[in-house]
């Protein structure tokens, strides 16, 4: 998996399997462990790591769940 940084919170990821589209973080963004991602600064610090999007403080989301939820382009 691949991203790009978009507007908000929004990412431009493209899979292993080759598929590209907009995976929108929003609805995770404030609720559980994803709370510290509301300061930008912190959701803008996102890395891979083993193929999952990754932020400081061991915040991830599965790749799988990347996969499921974005829009297709």
């Amino acid at each position: 998996m691949k991203k790009k940084n978009m507007t908000d919170h929004y990412r431009l990821v493209r899979t292993d399997d080759g598929a590209t589209g907009i995976f929108d973080m929003s609805r995770y963004i404030g609720r559980g462990m994803f709370k510290p991602l509301k300061d930008p600064q912190t959701f803008d610090r996102v890395r891979l790591a083993f193929g999952m999007p990754s932020w400081p403080g061991d915040i991830d989301i599965a790749a799988e769940r990347v996969r499921s939820d974005m829009q297709i382009i």
